[in-house]
């Protein structure tokens, strides 16, 4: 995921690059990534935009089922070789001799950044029965959910108490 500091001018540039699952050490990974970007140059900033598409394979948080999770997100990377413009705004700053800059690790980053805190495969996941472990959004289970912890009994008690009283 390489592009020629030479090959960038003025007027924006697509390029489409493809590479395997396997050079981003990302487990999760279940395709290999796509990168669509478009390069321009502003100055000395040379800019990066576009968009990162793969798929991760995960597994649920409530049901520990397996699930893929499609990948679109958004890159942006600025690149400069002047050191001054860098303490302004968050650029990468390239060395002098570089000739190439390089997106995988901004890829790289932005699918770590992708990956979600709470894994689930669906907003409405049931989840696991605490009692006899079955997976509730495929099955019903028999357990008695209603049944009440006994150190709470004498709290219940009160709270009847006092409903009682209000009335």
């Amino acid at each position: 995921m390489k592009i020629l500091i030479s090959h960038i001018s003025e007027d924006i540039r697509f390029f489409d690059f493809t590479s395997e699952k396997d050079d981003f050490d990302i487990p999760e990974l279940a395709d290999d990534v796509r990168v669509h970007v478009s390069v321009f140059r502003t100055g000395s900033t040379l800019t990066c935009r576009g968009v990162v598409y793969t798929a991760f394979k995960l597994m649920c948080d409530r049901c520990l089922g397996p699930y893929r999770m499609d990948v679109e997100e958004p890159l942006e990377v600025l690149f400069t070789k002047d050191p001054e413009a860098v303490q302004e705004e968050q650029l990468v700053l390239l060395a002098p001799q570089d000739i190439e800059i390089d997106l995988e690790p901004h890829v790289r980053e932005v699918l770590l950044l992708g990956l979600p805190f709470k894994k689930l495969c669906s907003i409405a996941c049931k989840g696991l029965c605490v009692r006899c472990g079955a997976n509730l959004n495929n099955e019903n289970c028999s357990c008695d959910h209603d049944e009440r912890d006994p150190r709470w009994e004498k709290l219940n008690e009160l709270k009847k108490t006092l409903e009682s009283a209000e009335e």
